[in-house]
C-alpha cells in the first residue's frame, strides 16, 4: 500500500510540476516572477522523476543530488515571494538575500562533492532519508531553516503581501513546503524511520498552489493567461501524457520506462507550444513595429494628388495586413470605372465597364473582366456606389478568413468616405461646417483617406476582447453578470460592489453605443449606410430586436447583417479601448 501511493504520488507530481513549468514558461515569459515559478517547478520535476526512478532503480549517492533539487527550490521560492514584495527593499533585507544565495551555492557544492551525506540509503526508498552528523548535515539544516524563515518574512513583513487577496494564495503554497521541511527535520530527529510520502504530498500540495497562484497572478495583475485555459489545458496536455504511458505500460513495458514516456510526451507537446508562442509573440511584435510606421503616415491636404497618394499607401496596407498578392482601387466616373490605385495588379489609369465593377455586397466577381480578382467590397456614398477595393488570391494560404473579408469591407466604407469628401464642390464648405459642427468635430473629418484608412488597420482589436464586448452586450441588462464580467479589468470599471460595478458596465456600452449615432435623427426605412453599425447594435442589444426584423429595416441578407455586425461590435471595442 505504501508503495503504491508513494509511486503514484511521486509520479504524478512529476508529471503536473513538469507541464506547469512548461506552461508557465510559453504563457508567462519574461515576467520576473512566473521565470522563477518555472525553475521551481522543473527542479521538483527532476526531484520527483528521480525519486520515483529510485524506488525501482537504487542509485547509490542519488539522495545527495535530490537534496541539491531542493536547496534550488527553497532558494528560488525565497526570491520569488521576494519578488512580491515593493520594489524599495531595505539594504539589510538585501544583504541578507546575498548571504542566503551565498549558502545555497555552498550547500550545492558540498552535496555534489560529498555523495555519501545520507546514511542507511539502500533499501531506502519509501522512507525519509538520514543524514549522518557532519559539515553538510549542519549547513543543509541550517539553510532550510533560513529559507523557510525568509519565505515567511517576504510574505508577512512590510506591507504584509501574504495577507493580501493576491498574496494569500502564494503564502498558503508557501506553507506546504515549509511544512515539508518540518517533517523533514522531525524525521531526522527521532531514530524511527517517518514514510517519505508525507513528504512528497506536502511538495506535490505545494507545486499545485504555487502554479495556480501564479496563473492567477498572470490573470489578474499582468493579463497574460486566462484561468479557463489553465484547467483545459492542464486536463488535455496530461490526459495524452498518461494516454501514452497506459500504452507502455500495457505493451508490457516497467513503471520507471512509462513514466519516462509519460515525462517525454510532455517535454515534446510543451516545447512544440512553446514554438508555437514564441511565433505568436514574433508575429505580434512585427505588428506592432508595422504599426508604428502605419502611424507616422499623416495627410496634409485634402486633395486629388494627396488622395491618390494615400489610397496607394492604404492599399498596400491592406494587402500587407491581410496577405494579398496585389489589388486596386477604381473611382467611379461617370461611364465606368478608373483604377487610381494598384499594388502588383491592374496598372493605374486603367478602366473598367460598369457592369462588371458595380455590386451591392462583398463579393466574387463573375465577370470575366476580373479573373484575377478574387474578392471585392463597393465603396458607398450613402446609397451610392463611388468606388470599388479588389483585391487577388492571398499569397500563402488557399482562401480569407472571415476577419480578413472584415477587414475588406471596412477598409472599402473607409475608401468610400475618402472619395466622397474629395469629390465635394467648394460651394458645398458650408454645409460640410454645419455637418462638422453637429457633430462635435473639427476640420479631421475633411483629411484625406490615410488617417482613416490607418486607423482601420492599426486599431482593429484582438478577436478575444471582441468576444468579450460581444458577450458583455447580450447580459446587457443584467447587472448581476455585468458586475462579475471580465471586461470590468479590461476597461477600468469599478465600484463599491459587483451591483455597482455592472450598473456602470452598462452605462459605458450604452454610451459607446451612443456614439456610433449618425448626425441627426433617424431617416425612415430603407436606412443609410451610415446608419448600419448604430442600427444592427442599438436594435439588437437595447431595444431586443430579432435579427430577422433588423434585417428587414436595413433591407440587407443575413451574410451582409452577420458582417455588418462583426464589424460594428471592431468599432465599439475600439471605442472602448480608446476610452480605457
Amino acid at each position: 500500500m505504501l508503495f503504491s501511493f508513494t509511486l503514484w504520488i511521486d509520479f504524478i507530481a512529476m508529471s503536473f510540476s513538469l507541464w506547469m513549468a512548461f506552461y508557465l514558461l510559453g504563457r508567462g515569459f519574461p515576467s520576473r516572477i512566473t521565470l522563477r515559478a518555472v525553475i521551481v517547478l522543473a527542479a521538483l520535476s527532476a526531484f520527483f522523476l528521480g525519486a520515483a526512478y529510485n524506488i525501482f532503480h537504487q542509485i547509490p549517492g542519488s539522495a545527495s543530488l535530490r537534496a541539491m533539487l531542493l536547496v534550488v527550490v527553497l532558494a528560488t521560492w525565497y526570491s520569488l515571494t521576494g519578488q512580491l514584495r515593493p520594489k524599495r527593499l531595505p539594504k539589510k533585507t538585501s544583504l541578507l538575500s546575498v548571504g542566503l544565495y551565498g549558502l545555497a551555492v555552498v550547500v550545492i557544492i558540498i552535496l555534489l562533492g560529498t555523495r555519501s551525506a545520507f546514511v542507511r540509503e539502500e533499501g531506502n526508498a519509501l522512507w525519509v532519508a538520514h543524514m549522518g552528523v557532519s559539515l553538510p548535515f549542519v549547513l543543509y539544516g541550517i539553510f532550510q531553516v533560513l529559507a523557510c524563515a525568509g519565505i515567511l518574512f517576504n510574505l508577512l513583513s512590510g506591507p504584509r503581501i501574504g495577507l493580501s487577496s493576491q498574496g494569500i494564495y502564494f503564502f498558503t503554497a508557501s506553507l506546504m513546503p515549509i511544512g515539508s521541511v518540518g517533517y523533514g527535520v522531525l524525521a531526522l530527529a527521532i531514530p524511527t524511520s517517518l514514510p517519505r510520502l508525507v513528504q512528497d504530498g506536502l511538495v506535490f500540495a505545494g507545486v499545485c498552489l504555487l502554479g495556480y497562484s501564479v496563473a492567477r497572478h498572470q490573470t489578474l495583475v499582468e493579463r497574460r493567461t486566462t484561468l479557463q485555459e489553465f484547467p483545459l489545458t492542464g486536463l488535455a496536455l496530461l490526459g495524452l501524457a498518461a494516454i501514452y504511458a497506459w500504452l507502455a505500460w500495457r505493451l508490457g513495458y516497467q513503471p520507471e520506462v512509462a513514466a519516462l514516456v509519460m515525462a517525454l510526451a510532455i517535454i515534446t507537446h510543451s516545447i512544440y507550444d512553446l514554438v508555437r508562442e514564441f511565433l505568436e509573440r514574433q508575429r505580434y511584435r512585427n505588428d506592432s513595429d508595422f504599426r508604428k510606421q502605419l502611424r507616422q503616415l499623416e495627410a496634409l491636404e485634402n486633395n486629388q494628388e494627396t488622395q491618390s497618394k494615400n489610397l496607394q499607401k492604404g492599399l498596400e496596407l491592406l494587402c500587407q495586413t491581410i496577405g494579398a498578392n496585389g489589388g486596386w482601387i477604381a473611382e467611379c466616373q461617370r461611364e465606368d470605372f478608373i483604377v487610381t490605385a494598384s499594388h502588383q495588379s491592374l496598372s493605374i489609369g486603367s478602366r473598367l465597364p460598369l457592369e462588371a465593377a458595380t455590386c451591392a455586397e462583398l463579393c466574387q466577381p463573375v465577370d470575366p473582366l476580373l479573373a484575377e480578382v478574387d474578392w471585392m467590397a463597393p465603396a458607398f456614398a450613402g446609397n451610392t456606389q463611388v468606388a470599388l477595393l479588389a483585391v487577388s488570391a492571398p499569397h500563402s494560404r488557399v482562401e480569407y478568413s472571415p476577419e480578413d473579408l472584415d477587414m475588406l469591407v471596412e477598409v472599402a466604407n473607409q475608401v468610400g468616405i475618402a472619395v466622397s469628401l474629395t469629390r465635394l464642390r467648394p460651394d458645398k464648405t458650408d454645409r460640410i461646417r454645419q455637418l462638422v459642427s453637429e457633430a462635435q468635430s473639427q476640420a479631421d473629418g475633411l483629411r484625406s483617406s490615410a488617417e482613416a484608412l490607418i486607423a482601420t488597420l492599426v486599431t482593429n482589436p484582438e478577436a478575444e476582447f471582441v468576444r468579450m464586448v460581444e458577450d458583455a452586450l447580450r447580459h446587457l441588462f443584467d447587472t448581476i453578470v455585468l458586475g462579475q464580467h471580465p471586461l470590468l479589468d479590461r476597461i477600468h470599471v469599478g465600484g463599491a460592489n459587483h451591483v455597482e460595478r455592472g450598473r456602470k458596465l452598462q452605462q459605458h456600452l450604452v454610451q459607446a453605443i451612443e456614439a456610433l449615432h449618425p448626425v441627426g435623427s433617424r431617416p425612415p426605412e430603407p436606412l443609410p449606410r451610415e446608419w448600419f453599425n448604430y442600427v444592427v447594435l442599438y436594435d439588437a442589444y437595447v431595444e431586443c430586436v430579432p435579427n430577422r426584423e433588423i434585417m428587414a429595416r436595413m433591407y440587407i441578407s443575413e451574410g451582409t447583417f452577420n458582417r455588418t455586425r462583426r464589424n460594428a461590435l471592431r468599432g465599439l471595442a475600439r471605442l472602448l479601448l480608446e476610452k480605457k
